[in-house]
């Protein structure tokens, strides 16, 4: 009885808020485990996760044990006795489709001792048989690699071959498990080109996940965008190099198959302190030494999705919110504060990128920073970004382009095809030579069935042709 009740609950789910189940491509949803750290309602615990918004779920982050090289828990209070990687693995009863990893590495581990661990075939097996023996303990679906990064950050140059070995006797050992092996990697020009063997990865790996966010911080000392989708004309040759679409087209001319591509997008948004508040645009003067943080999150130059909405709405009219044309994003300022972040808008234009490139889906960092609480709606609608994603990847996904494309197919996505944004969400920042011209305009707020029309029409024209 309580199999068949909990199959009518996954079921109830699916037919509910499962969009994930509504195309075929890949949702890959990264927790932030130490989101159940963060104080009122910016706490996120593992019951807080929609399992039927994703295809697979990654549990950030697990260790390597140095002296061992052996994999290990980061925080084994919460993960193993609070029952946080069971509780993980159990959201599968919720979401048939879903597949449940765990990711090792990330920033705050660094590279060095990975660096060490890949450098002999002995230290490798060692490593192997404890990843193997953690899966199957736990009840995994496979890995996620986070090496952050090969060669880089106190990593030598073999790292680049060596980590090509380390992921090839991954993968052979986890055909034996029919296990999923996957990695996220680096959006930036020199650290790809430092790091990876891109051709010889995506051999062995089932998905690529490109962390295309970062681009510009508060350590650039001007304003930019956290992940720009293209460049603007104004820009040097290595600026150029830092957007989404660079970095997509680097990995294609390098050989990794588009539909082995994940494109990751950042649910946050990066913050700045203007130099002068008078010139609030993009790229303007900002200080280096620090920006302002969240509530929640609490990290300087950081505001997730969820503080950025809920700034907008307990703050409404005290921020301006602009559009960029040429980096197809918004950003906002208030005074000397300036943030430029991704919305259910910018993203649609990124899920409707990727689809027209054929990759294999999306990736997002991190669900725990999405409005997951429903607080910013005043429907109380849960994970606006995630349910955006799927509704793009839903929409239209019948043109999708066949496996080998042409010039042609890799035409510009620009969202504001006869610039409907001027007269609803946003003001418009046309001054850095915009793709699509015309003046700026107000910020009355765009409804939900404006906005669904306007999606309508957007997609049909961006993918008619």
């Amino acid at each position: 009885m309580i199999g068949y009740v909990t199959s009518l609950l996954a079921l109830l789910a699916i037919s509910i808020g499962g969009v994930a189940s509504q195309h075929q491509q890949e949702v890959v949803c990264y927790l932030g485990s130490w989101a159940v750290y963060r104080p009122g309602v910016g706490k996120f615990s593992i019951e807080n996760i929609d399992p039927t918004l994703c295809t697979t779920l990654i549990y950030a982050f697990v260790g390597l044990n140095e002296t061992t090289n052996t994999i290990k828990s980061l925080d084994p209070e919460y993960d193993i006795n609070k029952k946080a990687l069971e509780r993980f693995v159990n959201m599968k009863s919720l979401n048939p489709r879903l597949k449940v990893l765990v990711a090792v590495g990330g920033w705050t581990e660094g590279s060095t001792k990975y660096s060490v661990m890949s450098s002999a075939a002995s230290s490798r097996k060692t490593f192997i048989e404890s990843v193997v023996a953690f899966l199957k303990k736990h009840r995994f679906d496979g890995l996620d690699l986070d090496w952050e990064y090969p060669a880089n950050r106190g990593g030598v140059p073999a790292d680049k071959e060596n980590f090509v070995s380390l992921v090839k006797e991954l993968h052979r050992e986890f055909e034996k498990h029919d296990w999923m092996l996957t990695a996220a990697l680096g959006a930036g020009k020199s650290t790809v080109d430092s790091a990876y063997d891109i051709e010889k990865l995506a051999k062995y790996l089932d998905f690529l996940h490109i962390m295309a966010y970062d681009y510009h911080g508060k350590w650039d000392g001007r304003t930019g965008h956290n992940a720009p989708l293209y460049a603007r004309e104004d820009e040097t040759d290595d600026e150029k190099t830092l957007n989404v679409d660079a970095t997509i087209k680097m990995y294609l001319d390098s050989g990794a198959p588009a539909n082995k591509l994940v494109l990751g997008v950042g649910l946050y948004g990066r913050t700045f302190l203007l130099t002068d508040p008078n010139n609030p645009g993009i790229s303007a003067p900002a200080n280096t030494a620090s920006a302002f943080a969240g509530p929640y999150t609490r990290e300087d130059g950081f505001l997730g999705y969820n503080e950025i909405c809920e700034k907008q709405t307990m703050e409404a009219g005290a921020w301006q919110i602009v559009w960029q044309r040429s980096h197809q994003v918004p950003y906002m300022f208030r005074d000397n504060m300036w943030v430029g972040y991704d919305d259910d808008i910018s993203i649609t234009v990124k899920v409707t990128y990727a689809q027209k490139l054929g990759l294999a889906g999306i990736m997002v960092w991190s669900i725990d920073t999405d409005d997951f609480t429903g607080d910013c709606s005043p429907k109380k609608i849960k994970y606006p970004l995630l349910r955006a994603i799927n509704h793009g990847l839903s929409t239209h996904s019948d043109k999708r382009p066949h496996p080998s494309l042409d010039e042609d197919d890799l035409t510009v996505v620009d969202l504001d095809v006869d610039n409907d944004l001027d007269d609803n969400r946003y003001n418009t920042d046309d001054t850095r030579t915009s793709r699509v011209g015309g003046d700026g305009g107000g910020t009355v707020s765009v409804t939900p069935t404006l906005l669904s029309i306007l999606l309508a029409f957007i997609f049909t024209a961006v993918l008619s042709h």
